[in-house]
């Protein structure tokens, strides 16, 4: 008999509690259930729009990845300016070398291992590696931060392990060990990188502009062709459950004047480039 380990057991626990947070609720079960979770978590419904919450959600799910009101999320305008692709807390933005480890705030892992492609995290070195955590009261979908044509998205199997301060404590290369998403940006500022990583809770997540399943043991690499063409703020992906977005930007990407870690909303501005040669 093989014993199993301690994250696969994590891994089975998240993605039941994923299946069961997608189960179709009675709707004053699913009112409870909403109610104590906002009481808990502090979470600002505000910005969410009066008819959905007058309506209730049919699951735990349709609640965490609601959509916002229009205009609850601005975003910031300028052909050069590169925005938060989503709410959280900005916890470091930092320099990428060649062949060196990201290692900050618990984190130690290469870009290579992050893209699961060495020879794609070449074209990082001397930019900035950007990590947002998305707290459970987040709005948890993640966006465009600036005009751009994806030319493809890789999903990378992995665990589902937590990706609090402890946890990362306990396992720095946590970031390149859980499963992902990466959506691969072409701008007129160079490259970018938005990569979705999931964590204990996320039943799974989906990606916006097409259709992408995670195999279970294997690398899932799908080219874009012709390129998705999206705007400054359109939708990338979708946690189901929360997570980590970590956003790689090449040289000459500066970041605006934030003293770190601080929260973020999605469309707030943090860098400004100069054009792509």
């Amino acid at each position: 008999m093989i014993a199993s380990s301690p994250d696969w057991g994590a891994s089975a626990a998240s993605k039941a509690l994923g299946a069961a947070a997608r189960a179709r609720l009675p709707r004053r079960l699913s009112q409870a259930v909403v109610s104590a979770y906002v009481r808990y978590f502090d979470v600002d419904l505000h910005d969410v729009d009066d008819a959905r919450l007058g309506d209730g959600f049919a699951s735990f799910n349709a609640f965490f990845t609601r959509r916002l009101r229009d205009g609850a999320r601005p975003v910031a305008e300028g052909e050069h300016t590169v925005v938060a692709p989503s709410d959280g807390l900005l916890r470091s933005s930092d320099r990428i070398e060649r062949g060196s480890t990201i290692a900050a705030k618990g984190h130690a892992y290469s870009i290579g291992e992050l893209l699961a492609d060495e020879r794609e995290a070449e074209a990082y070195v001397g930019g900035l590696a950007t990590t947002i955590y998305l707290h459970p009261r987040d709005y948890h979908r993640v966006h465009c931060p600036c005009d751009a044509e994806v030319r493809g998205v890789t999903a990378v199997p992995g665990r589902l392990l937590p990706v609090t301060a402890a946890a990362m404590e306990r396992e720095p290369r946590l970031f390149a060990r859980n499963e992902r998403l990466i959506h691969h940006l072409d701008t007129p500022l160079g490259a970018m990188a938005v990569v979705m990583v999931a964590a204990f809770g996320v039943g799974h997540m989906s990606c916006a502009y097409r259709q992408v399943a995670v195999h279970p043991r294997q690398i899932q690499r799908s080219a874009c062709d012709p390129p998705v063409r999206l705007r400054k703020g359109d939708e990338l992906g979708v946690f189901h459950l929360g997570s980590t977005v970590v956003l790689l930007t090449q040289p000459g990407v500066q970041p605006t004047e934030l003293e770190l870690p601080t929260s973020v909303r999605m469309g707030q501005a943090l860098f400004e480039g100069s054009a792509s040669t």
